[in-house]
């Protein structure tokens, strides 16, 4: 009985921290989300009556594809405003700088890391902006695309427990 409670709360932190996190860049929402469900499969689920491995292969594509597209809009975003190779490693440091800042440096420490990366390279400003506005508008298309595949996976686990 315990384990059973125990095993729900995992289920339902890990699942709220998951789409949560879909939305707040370096917390990894959909995994949190697939751990939910894997946890509710073998700690919760009746026997017989999980999800099964068919639902958690799919759950597991899902994830896959949505960190690959977030990684992806992110690259576009910066090179399609015309960001170099100093701005994209700017980004990378950054986001790691912004990791000691909460949530705001998260969100600007990409953005600042490509501006100064290509002051850096030698562009000016208005090209350096445009570069960082290439990166939020980017990361931005990344959150949208976690929050639809975080979204799809919540819905794809509750019409899955329902048959």
């Amino acid at each position: 009985m315990f384990l059973n409670f125990m095993g729900w709360v995992l289920v339902v932190v890990l699942m709220v921290a998951g789409f949560a996190g879909c939305f707040i860049p370096m917390v990894p929402g959909t995994p949190l989300i697939l751990a939910g469900a894997f946890v509710y499969d073998w700690m919760v689920a009746p026997p017989g009556l999980g999800l099964g491995w068919g639902n958690l292969l799919g759950l597991t594509a899902v994830v896959v594809l949505s960190q690959i597209i977030d990684f992806v809009a992110a690259l576009v975003g910066a090179n399609r405003f015309g960001a170099s190779r100093h701005g994209v490693i700017g980004a990378f440091v950054g986001l790691f700088v912004g990791l000691f800042f909460s949530l705001p440096g998260l969100l600007l420490g990409p953005i600042v890391g490509v501006y100064l990366g290509e002051l850096y390279s030698g562009k000016d400003h208005s090209e350096a902006m445009r570069a960082a506005w290439g990166t939020l508008v980017g990361n931005a298309a990344g959150v949208v695309s976690r929050v639809i595949a975080g979204s799809a996976m919540l819905l794809w686990i509750f019409i899955a427990l329902k048959k």
